[in-house]
């Protein structure tokens, strides 16, 4: 009952009313303004070149300020290895990982592909433009597009509240420490959310700690949007894909049968042959969208499953400590990184899943009932069909579960072996 007034409260809120196209979209207004702040918006595609050239020229610094950091963390590493614990060290790790997933998601933005991607998306593949071909269409139009508000929303939230702790943190444990006051403890230094090479005399002071603590606080906020917009991104084209797939679905299935239950006339002959004609077309124009996807996004992907590989790892060593600190740190960062490797491969699978059961459906239209040419027809889309409708990661492995699967075994491997030396260190 709750869940259900809830449902409806975000329904009303998320109604966008008329639009004119799903640049309106609320949510969509909100991917873009975030997406703006890293430079990573396509507007090129979307016919404002001004506006394009200054986000193109703020993404390449950001880049180049990714670089720099990531540089200053591995000397940070190489100066500090000896004093650090086997934790602190997993940390600066884990910040040297979340700097590289920032700027290989900065570089993808730069892409044609991507950027081509995103203009479909919105300007021709959305079930915005679909809406109006059947009273099914226009209802899997509806619930697309609540789900995808709903979900953007989720993952807002989700990145405020995990950017908070992990900034706010550092700063509870120097208050605790007395670091702010008169009477600071001799010998001290203060605590970061992340670390990296600076000269001795600088971070001396609490005029330099602030300094750092607002620098931080901004590259913090940059990294988080790179990790986690993107993927929602991600996650809002393939709730699109798998609309298109419901509708393509329910149009097989509710091919009419002959009037005379033995066999179709010549006219509804050829009423079948155009309906035959509008599937086929309909699902190769989804299998050229779903490719283009997977060019472009095929070395994300890859990166995706890989960085994640070595994330929830060590997040599993950071928060398995058990300390309020660690639990404070990370367990909020553990939950989102494990949620995102979850939630991205169930949605590919079903992905999979909706694309075999159209082998199903095509089998199930009645061709006995049909002449020979169209006969042909079903056959030939009955071949065409089997191939599946699914994105795969260096073009070569498919994204789901099975993927998933095998990241989380490995992940747990490797937690076990790193657990295990924390012990003897």
């Amino acid at each position: 009952m709750i869940l259900n007034q809830v449902y409806d409260v975000l329904k009303k809120r998320l109604d966008d009313g008329y639009v004119n196209s799903p640049l309106d979209f609320k949510y969509v207004a909100s991917l873009q303004f975030v997406m703006t702040t890293i430079g990573s918006w396509p507007y090129k595609q979307f016919g404002r070149n001004r506006l394009a050239a200054i986000l193109s020229t703020y993404n390449a610094f950001l880049i180049l300020l990714g670089t720099v950091l990531c540089v200053l963390g591995l000397i940070y590493m190489r100066e500090s290895v000896v004093k650090l614990s086997f934790f602190d060290l997993g940390h600066n790790i884990l910040c040297l990982i979340f700097d590289t997933m920032y700027l290989q998601r900065l570089l993808t933005a730069r892409t044609k592909k991507y950027q081509e991607v995103i203009k479909d998306y919105l300007l021709h593949f959305n079930l915005f433009y679909f809406k109006g071909r059947s009273p099914y269409a226009a209802k899997v139009h509806a619930q697309i597009h609540i789900i995808s508000g709903m979900f953007t929303i989720y993952v807002m939230w989700q990145m405020f509240i995990g950017l908070l702790l992990f900034i706010f943190m550092p700063w509870f444990n120097n208050y605790n420490r007395g670091m702010f006051g008169e009477n600071r403890p001799q010998n001290s230094t203060f605590e970061h959310s992340v670390y990296y090479y600076l000269p001795d005399d600088i971070d001396t002071t609490e005029e330099e700690y602030w300094l750092l603590f607002i620098f931080n606080m901004l590259l913090s906020y940059m990294t988080t949007i790179c990790m986690c917009v993107f993927d929602l991104l991600l996650i809002l084209i393939v709730f699109q894909i798998w609309g298109h797939l419901r509708i393509l679905k329910h149009n097989l299935q509710n091919v009419p049968l002959p009037e005379n239950s033995i066999m179709y006339s010549v006219e509804e002959n050829n009423n079948i042959r155009m309906l035959l004609k509008e599937n086929i077309l309909h699902h190769n124009f989804i299998i050229q969208f779903v490719n283009r996807c997977s060019d472009a996004f095929s070395e994300y992907l890859f990166a995706f499953y890989l960085f994640m590989q070595f994330n929830t790892c060590i997040l599993l060593l950071e928060v398995t400590t058990f300390t309020a600190d660690s639990l404070a740190k990370y367990g909020a960062l553990t939950v989102v990184m494990h949620q995102q490797l979850i939630q991205v491969s169930i949605l590919f699978e079903m992905l999979n899943t909706k694309s075999e059961q159209l082998t199903d459906a095509v089998y199930a239209i009645p061709w006995e009932h049909m002449d020979t040419k169209n006969k042909r027809t079903v056959l030939f889309f009955l071949h065409r069909i089997q191939t599946p409708v699914s994105l795969k990661a260096a073009k070569v492995v498919p994204v789901g579960v099975n993927t998933m699967s095998a990241v989380l075994k490995t992940t747990f491997s490797y937690y076990m072996m790193l657990k295990a030396l924390a012990g003897e260190r």
